[in-house]
């Protein structure tokens, strides 16, 4: 292999880790930015819950109690699975990073149970 060759081959490698730093930088960006949202959510069930438990008004409960927290408790849920999402998508991303820069076939890996 000629001079060249090694030059554009270490030039290209080069070039894609930075795609991949940069795409773990944006997942991870995501990542924080569900986390919050999260956060919020359940600082807003916890205030439903406590304003139903004391009899306090609440303005961010709707026509009904029930209705906010099964609202809330849903878009919680969203939130998580769309962190779930990023986190697989990461793994895959990774088990291809690994069988390129080796040349094998990744290892299959367990479901969670």
């Amino acid at each position: 292999m000629g001079l060249m060759d090694k030059m554009k081959e270490t030039a290209s490698k080069g070039a894609d880790m930075a795609k991949g730093g940069a795409k773990a930088a944006q997942d991870k960006l995501e990542e924080t930015k569900i986390n919050k949202q999260i956060d919020e959510l359940k600082e807003e069930l916890g205030g439903v819950v406590y304003a139903q438990r004391t009899g306090a008004p609440n303005p961010t409960a709707d026509a009904s109690v029930d209705a906010a927290i099964d609202r809330l408790v849903n878009e919680i849920r969203e939130h998580e699975a769309a962190l779930a999402a990023i986190g697989e998508e990461a793994d895959t991303d990774e088990a291809a990073d690994v069988t390129a820069d080796s040349g094998t076939e990744p290892e299959p890996v367990a479901p969670d149970a």
